[in-house]
């Protein structure tokens, strides 16, 4: 029995010797554990001192915009558009050179005057034709006499030509006579542009040399001499623009027959209604509408059927013929017209061509 005592208490040591165990084994674990508690709680006063430093980002923050006067004091002023067109009119470049004049001209500024009157001097001829196309553009009646030397005497085609143009925009007859000279120039594009100014300008002195290009060989030199010695209304030259309506070339003839209207000769009726069959629909109804500027109504038949024309350019100028010429009968053409017409544009013109001959009629009655 004594026996059986002595293996039970061994049977419970063997039991409980494992839980002792573990025991001891987990106590120290726990209290190993718990000094490393201990040791990370330090680590927050470290990170104490970080505050200390924010004072030194605030004088950092604070010294920042200290900078920005030395950025903007670098920065240049911007170029106005005047000045960089004469900087680029002083350029060594050719090509950069002529884009400055051309650039003067466009900003109408007359400060570019002294400026562009220079560069005519300029040893391109492109910048040369630049300067002289702005002084036109600037209406430089100071330019004249240096533009009418340069057409005659600049060795460059395209520079003289240049010179006779800007004199039309300038518009001075003080130049008449240069461009007389220029009519016989060897470059055909400084002659065309010579006959087109001495229009412009209505310088009568003109006459004789144009009417002589009438019957030339140079064919655009012949339409351009007609055209002008309308603008001059020139009744002189009525005879040769009489022979100059029956040519071959339409262009000629239509404006023949636009300077034989200009020039307000009644002499020329004869002439015109003949130019009424002319197989060209524009050289037609311009004879129309030359007669009704001379107070013929010769050209109101032909005006009725020409309105029908499906060319607006036509079917205007025979509205206008209508309207300055018309009768009682041609209020009825013009009704019959604007209703069969489908054409919302069409339309708009025959009506206001039917306002204008119902105001005229109206005004005849009360006279």
């Amino acid at each position: 029995m004594f026996y059986d005592k002595i293996l039970t208490m061994k049977h419970i040591l063997t039991f409980i010797s494992p839980l002792l165990l573990a025991g001891a084994l987990f106590v120290p674990a726990a209290a190993q554990t718990a000094p490393a508690k201990k040791a990370a709680s330090p680590a927050p006063k470290a990170a104490a001192p970080a505050p200390k430093a924010a004072p030194a980002a605030k004088k950092a923050a604070a010294a920042a915009p200290k900078a920005a006067p030395a950025v903007a004091a670098s920065t240049p002023t911007p170029k106005t558009p005047f000045e960089e067109a004469t900087d680029n009119l002083k350029a060594a470049d050719a090509a950069t050179r002529r884009q400055g004049a051309d650039a003067l001209g466009r900003l109408r500024d007359g400060k570019a005057e002294p400026l562009l009157l220079k560069a005519l001097s300029d040893e391109s001829a492109p910048v040369r034709a630049a300067a002289a196309d702005s002084l036109g553009m600037l209406r430089s009646r100071g330019a004249v006499p240096v533009l009418a030397k340069m057409l005659t005497d600049d060795k460059d085609p395209s520079a003289r030509q240049a010179a006779a143009i800007s004199l039309s925009y300038i518009g001075d007859p003080a130049a008449g006579d240069a461009l007389v000279k220029a009519l016989k120039d060897e470059a055909p594009g400084v002659r065309y542009a010579a006959a087109r100014t001495l229009g412009v300008i209505r310088y009568a002195k003109a006459e004789d040399a144009l009417i002589v290009f009438l019957d030339g060989k140079d064919l655009n030199m012949r339409r351009g001499a007609a055209a002008t010695l309308g603008q001059l209304r020139s009744v002189k030259a009525l005879d040769g623009l009489y022979v100059a309506v029956r040519d071959e070339d339409r262009f000629l003839r239509l404006e023949s027959v636009k300077a034989i209207g200009e020039i307000g000769d009644k002499a020329a009726v004869p002439a015109l209604s003949k130019a009424l069959a002319d197989k060209d629909q524009s050289v037609s109804i311009e004879a129309a509408l030359a007669l009704a500027k001379l107070g013929s109504d010769e050209g109101l038949k032909a005006a009725y059927e020409l309105i029908k024309s499906p060319e607006m350019p036509v079917k205007q100028q025979a509205a206008n013929v209508i309207a300055l010429m018309g009768n009682e009968k041609s209020v009825k053409v013009l009704d019959e017209v604007y209703a069969a017409e489908k054409d919302e544009n069409s339309k708009m013109l025959i009506d206001y061509a039917r306002q204008r001959l119902a105001a005229r009629l109206r005004l005849q009655k009360q006279q």
